[in-house]
């Protein structure tokens, strides 16, 4: 890098600089990107599904800048994966599905068990989300 640093340059494009070796990463600029809105996600998943023939309803395009934390790649990752599973036409739960996100509706259950003080309660929230197999970390990052 070094030799040729007058007529060449890099780009790494990364979503973790962690995962850059430091000899590497010590060489770079960094440079940091907020997320994108949901307006602007929302308006290029319109355009990639009219491009190739996908229909999303409103909820879902929702649910897809929601689950996708304004990360583009991530969402665009995210409608392949349901197109190749459920076609062409795709809804919230699909979405939510090969996202691995968890439903809305089990995070609020565990919430108001927590809040109604019951522990035999809150603790069969909790085992039904071990059932589940969620990770503490996605509970912890979609509360």
């Amino acid at each position: 890098m070094e030799t040729f640093s007058k007529v060449t340059r890099f780009f790494f494009i990364c979503n973790y600089i962690s995962r850059i070796i430091e000899p590497l990463a010590s060489r770079c600029a960094k440079f940091r990107f907020k997320p994108l809105s949901e307006e602007i996600t929302s308006s290029r998943i319109l355009h990639i599904c009219n491009e190739e023939g996908l229909t999303l309803d409103g909820e879902a395009l929702s649910t897809l800048s929601s689950i996708s934390q304004g990360d583009l790649c991530r969402a665009i990752t995210y409608l392949q994966g349901a197109a190749r599973l459920f076609g062409s036409s795709i809804s919230s739960e699909d979405l939510i599905s090969v996202s691995g996100a968890i439903r809305q509706e089990v995070t609020e259950a565990l919430y108001e068990a927590c809040k109604s003080g019951d522990f035999d309660l809150a603790n069969k929230e909790v085992n039904n989300i071990i059932a589940e197999g969620y990770p503490v970390s996605q509970i912890l990052a979609q509360a």
